[in-house]
């Protein structure tokens, strides 16, 4: 039996993602990759005065690389909850060959530490874990990328690519994600909130509420495009606050009801709830882990043929 209504839970799971982001943006990540401080951040101010949806969406998917010299060495974590279960749910066996939709949920937790700072080199921690016993984490200092999977040692290899930009973005847009699955049924109303901002400048509370009416073209463009046209956004409640200078957020607490119908037909329910904050300010020390094993590596065909022909054989 086929188990295809995983889809619209899975797709949703921000954060760890790769490319969860607007694929625009990623141009400003890759000119920094490799330096500890970011690209060249825009005023936000006139934007998120009454910001659209757009520029809502706009501000949030900022790359790391652009907002990091803005809030400085960081902590930002997140607790994002998903769930999917049938409105009406039977425990009456499926036919044969039958698509099966069981309940479906997954509570998700993340932490980002950047100690970076103008004097030092890249100094970074990601730790991530969800209740299905499955988690990852992930140090880098310097030029050396630590990785542990949960249960198990770690492993250490260098930096031979700018992968931590794309890890760096996921954690950045978790808040992003989840108001991007609102965002064609959604109704904005900012605040100003003075000296909660960065460095004690302005900041910007913004409520979320379900709008009245629904704009298709705010639909996500993508994989999950198309079961994303077919739900229905139910409700939707919460509040962003960015800082109103850089847009970049600090603090998010955003919930979202959406309905569709399942591949066997019958209505399904869903939920995304995330809670986040990003505090500024040196975090823990971040340290190199003990007992790191270099990553095993599988020697390539070509050359264990050469070695043990021995030059015996032509190229």
């Amino acid at each position: 039996m086929r188990r295809p209504g995983t889809a619209a839970l899975v797709a949703l799971t921000l954060g760890s993602q790769p490319g969860c982001g607007d694929d625009s943006s990623s141009s400003a990540a890759e000119q920094s990759a490799s330096q500890p401080g970011g690209a060249t951040a825009t005023d936000w101010t006139a934007r998120l005065a009454e910001p659209t949806v757009a520029d809502l969406l706009a501000a949030l998917a900022q790359p790391h690389a652009t907002l990091r010299d803005a809030v400085g060495p960081h902590r930002l974590h997140t607790t994002t909850s998903f769930a999917l279960v049938p409105t009406t749910p039977s425990s009456a066996r499926p036919a044969l060959d039958s698509p099966v939709v069981p309940s479906q949920a997954v509570e998700d937790e993340l932490t980002l530490s950047w100690g970076t700072t103008a004097e030092q080199g890249v100094r970074l921690s990601l730790t991530q874990a969800n209740d299905h016993d499955r988690g990852r984490d992930v140090v880098v200092i310097d030029e050396t990328i630590y990785v542990r999977q949960a249960h198990r040692g770690w492993f250490h290899y260098p930096r031979d690519s700018d992968l931590i930009e794309q890890w760096l973005d996921d954690a950045q847009r978790s808040a992003h994600d989840a108001v991007q699955l609102a965002a064609p049924r959604l109704s904005l109303h900012a605040t100003p909130v003075p000296g909660e901002g960065l460095d004690g400048g302005p900041a910007v509370e913004i409520a979320l509420a379900l709008g009245e009416t629904r704009d298709g073209a705010a639909i996500a463009a993508g994989p999950t495009q198309a079961w994303r046209d077919q739900a229905q956004i139910d409700a939707v409640t919460g509040a962003v606050r960015l800082d109103t200078v850089s847009g970049a957020w600090l603090s998010a607490d955003i919930d979202v009801s959406y309905s569709l119908s399942g591949p066997d037909g019958q209505p399904l329910q869903g939920r995304l709830h995330l809670k986040g904050d990003v505090v500024p300010g040196p975090p823990s020390p971040i340290q190199t882990p003990t007992a790191s094993q270099p990553l095993p590596q599988r020697q390539r065909y070509e050359q264990q043929r050469r070695e043990l022909l021995d030059g015996l054989a032509g190229p």
